[in-house]
């Protein structure tokens, strides 16, 4: 066991000064430079980031302002455990794996957008909730590859109006819509009702309820639905 040495020296792009080993690698706590901006502070190991450890970036056209842009656990030199993430215009607050947002995670941007489920792969993966900024509407229910897919449960914010099914690869195929803001009125109308023809691959019943009959090119998609897509900026460290 060799005790560990104070070093300070100079890449042609980074300068580290810290703790090192016998073989003057990066071991211990250190901090490192970056020609690129990047600046960490924290734990390493065999000249790698290993450990809690703190990543800024200095702001444009400043000498000495650094952001925080990742704060949390690190193996063999990639974001491993649990950390936080700051973007350009978002946040995400919750577990890694290899670099990449995997496990039990929360995430929300600047527009609105908030996700609160599991992730694999840096994409929404397994049960979570998604809360759309720009219409309201919220899905919660299963997901795959960063889309609905799956059982689950949609909310039209505006109309009220709740889809329960399954969806595939973030399409509705097959389910109810509930639309019980129809029955709901103070008195009877003095005006006749008009018979509407019934909307196709759905069936009328009763209780203001609109079933999907289950075909292979069914398909829902209404004004207000919205775009199921949300899309994080990443900033690569």
């Amino acid at each position: 066991m060799y005790p560990r040495q104070i070093r300070s020296f100079f890449t042609t792009a980074t300068h580290y000064q810290g703790e090192v080993d016998c073989r003057n690698r990066r071991s211990g706590i250190g901090q490192q430079v970056q020609r690129n901006g990047l600046l960490y502070e924290g734990s390493w190991r065999d000249g790698l980031r290993h450990g809690h450890g703190i990543v800024y970036r200095k702001e444009p056209g400043t000498t000495d302002l650094y952001v925080k842009i990742y704060v949390g656990a690190w193996e063999g030199g990639r974001k491993h455990g649990f950390g936080v993430k700051y973007y350009k215009r978002g946040k995400y607050v919750g577990f890694w794996r290899r670099d990449q947002r995997s496990g039990r995670g929360f995430m929300w941007s600047d527009s609105g957008n908030f996700y609160m489920g599991h992730w694999l792969g840096d994409r929404f993966d397994g049960l979570g909730t998604l809360l759309e900024g720009g219409t309201g509407n919220l899905y919660q229910g299963e997901f795959r590859g960063g889309q609905k897919h799956g059982e689950g449960l949609y909310v039209h914010s505006r109309t009220g109006q709740i889809q329960r099914g399954f969806w595939m690869e973030g399409v509705f195929r097959t389910g109810t819509l509930e639309d019980w803001n129809r029955n709901q009125v103070l008195w009877p109308t003095v005006y006749p009702i008009p018979e509407l023809p019934s909307t196709p691959g759905f069936e009328l019943t009763t209780f203001g309820l609109l079933v999907q009959l289950p075909t292979s090119d069914s398909t829902e998609a209404g004004d207000d639905q919205g775009d199921d897509s949300c899309t994080w900026t990443e900033l690569t460290i």
